[in-house]
C-alpha cells in the first residue's frame, strides 16, 4: 500500500484509541469453507444444511449454529455439541483453500500495526481462526485474539468486543470495530463502540 494511503487511513482513525476486527467475512472470507464442514459434519446424520440459511446466520458461532440447525429440523443435536462443533473445526482445515483474505480490510490492519492497538474479536473458534491466519499469513499482525471459547455468550453479546477492549486496556467507547454481520453490528452497539459495516463499504482504491 504507498505510504500516502497508510497515511490517510491512520488519519481517519486518529479519533479511537483501538481498533477491533471480525474474523470471519471481514478480514477472511471463509464462508464456504465452514459453510462445507458443517455440511459435511451434519450429513452422516441426515441433516441438510441450506446455504442461504448459513448466510443469514453470519456472526453466530459454530454451537448455535448447530443447535438452530438441528431446532430448525425438528430434532436435538444428533452428538453433543462440543463434538459437533470440534468436528466442524477439523474439518474447516480440509477446505482452506477455499480461503480468501478480504484484502481492503486486512490493509487497513497492517496499516495500524504497530501503530495503534489491534485484535481480533469473533465468534469464531481460536483453532479455526489460527489455521486461517496461518494460511493467509496473517499471524502475528494483532496484538491479541478473542475467539468464541474466551467468552460466556457469543455474539450478539457485546462481551467479546468487551474482552477485547479490556486485554488492550482501552476503554470500550474508545474502540472503532470492522464487522460484517447484523449479529456483529449489534454486538459493537451494546459494547459501546462505533462501527464500520464492511459489507456497506467500497474497497479502498
Amino acid at each position: 500500500m504507498p505510504d500516502t494511503r497508510t497515511d490517510e487511513i491512520i488519519s481517519e482513525m486518529a479519533g479511537y484509541a483501538a481498533v477491533l476486527f471480525d474474523w470471519d467475512g471481514t478480514l477472511a472470507d471463509t464462508h464456504t469453507a465452514h459453510y462445507q464442514a458443517l455440511r459435511e459434519t451434519m450429513a452422516p446424520f441426515q441433516i441438510p444444511v441450506d446455504w442461504q440459511w448459513f448466510i443469514d446466520r453470519t456472526g453466530v458461532s459454530a454451537a448455535e449454529t448447530i443447535q438452530a440447525l438441528a431446532s430448525l429440523h425438528g430434532c436435538q443435536p444428533p452428538a453433543p455439541v462440543h463434538q459437533l462443533v470440534a468436528r466442524c473445526e477439523e474439518r474447516y482445515c480440509d477446505f482452506l483453500d477455499a480461503v480468501s483474505e478480504v484484502t481492503w480490510v486486512a490493509d487497513i490492519a497492517r496499516a495500524l500495526h504497530g501503530r495503534k492497538p489491534i485484535a481480533v474479536a469473533s465468534g469464531g473458534m481460536r483453532r479455526s481462526i489460527e489455521a486461517t491466519m496461518t494460511h493467509l499469513g496473517l499471524t502475528n499482525l494483532f496484538d491479541d485474539l478473542v475467539a468464541r471459547e474466551d467468552a460466556k455468550e457469543g455474539k450478539p453479546s457485546p462481551e467479546i468486543f468487551q474482552i477485547a477492549a479490556r486485554r488492550l486496556g482501552v476503554d470500550p467507547r474508545e474502540c472503532l470495530v470492522f464487522e460484517d454481520s447484523d449479529f456483529g453490528i449489534l454486538a459493537a452497539t451494546r459494547a459501546g463502540m462505533a462501527a464500520i459495516d464492511v459489507r456497506k463499504h467500497e474497497p479502498l482504491a
